[in-house]
């Protein structure tokens, strides 16, 4: 786990992650973000703020003799620094900026999109500690990653 000022940086356990590629969890304070818009595609616009972003990462391990083979899928969680409990389901999703991003050389279905379908949980377990489960599904581009299960600390 690296950790640096206001970011927590853990990679996640294999039974967690797709087992062809590397996943990680992180927990960012003081950052907010947004999806912004230009030209036509999306992608996340990060500022200064009170709250904290949880982001998990999923890289797919490159495919050999391939070019442009790169795949990234990230999720995006914005909460309160004061949590002790967040449920949430489908368009209340949007409450806590459930945001879905997919990076690839796939023309059409790259770009990040808000998360309306599914339903997350977060509760403290003791100590600063909490638990993070998160299933969801987006229709807009295909998806690998469709549940996150993870312990993280305020």
């Amino acid at each position: 786990m690296s950790q640096s000022n206001n970011v927590e940086k853990k990679a996640m356990e294999e039974s967690i992650c797709p087992k062809n590629g590397m996943c990680t969890f992180e927990v960012i304070k003081k950052q907010t973000f947004r999806i912004a818009s230009k030209f036509g595609d999306t992608y996340p616009e990060f500022s200064n703020s009170t709250k904290t972003l949880l982001k998990f990462e999923y890289v797919r391990n490159p495919i050999p003799d391939v070019q442009d083979s790169s795949y990234r899928e990230l999720i995006y969680v914005e909460i309160d620094n004061d949590i002790e409990t967040l449920e949430l389901e489908d368009i209340d999703l949007t409450k806590a900026k459930v945001s879905f991003g997919r990076l690839c050389f796939c023309r059409g279905q790259t770009g990040y999109y808000p998360v309306k379908e599914g339903k997350l949980l977060i509760s403290k377990i003791d100590n600063g500690m909490y638990r993070f489960v998160l299933d969801f599904k987006v229709n807009e581009v295909p998806q690998v990653v469709t549940r996150i299960e993870e312990q993280f600390s305020l």
